[in-house]
């Protein structure tokens, strides 16, 4: 894994496990946004799935950029604690575009 692959990674198991911890605490409170956090939190599960396979490579993160800009349009109100997060990770992407 290369160097950018393996910062992108980490932004987004980084954003993927804040948005467990919020899901945990609105699951707890019985809060009306568990349905649309648990929804960014599989998200991020299954980016970060891709990110770790081995076989098939997983792409470049510059692949993942329309995924985390549609993630970041969902990060309002109690999930906007992952939005920075969100943010990092969609930067290392759109670096690694403009290098490529």
């Amino acid at each position: 894994m290369g160097s950018t692959q393996q910062h992108f990674a980490i932004a987004v198991g980084a954003a993927r496990d804040q948005a467990k911890a919020l899901l945990s605490q609105l699951e707890h409170q019985g809060h009306g946004q568990t349905g649309k956090s648990s929804a960014v939190y599989l998200a991020l599960v299954t980016i970060h799935n891709r990110l770790l396979a081995v076989d098939p490579a997983p792409p470049p993160p510059a692949h993942f950029v329309p995924d985390l800009e549609q993630l970041l349009r969902g990060c309002e109100g109690k999930l906007s604690p992952v939005k920075p997060l969100l943010e990092a990770a969609l930067r290392v992407a759109q670096e690694q575009r403009e290098t490529t």
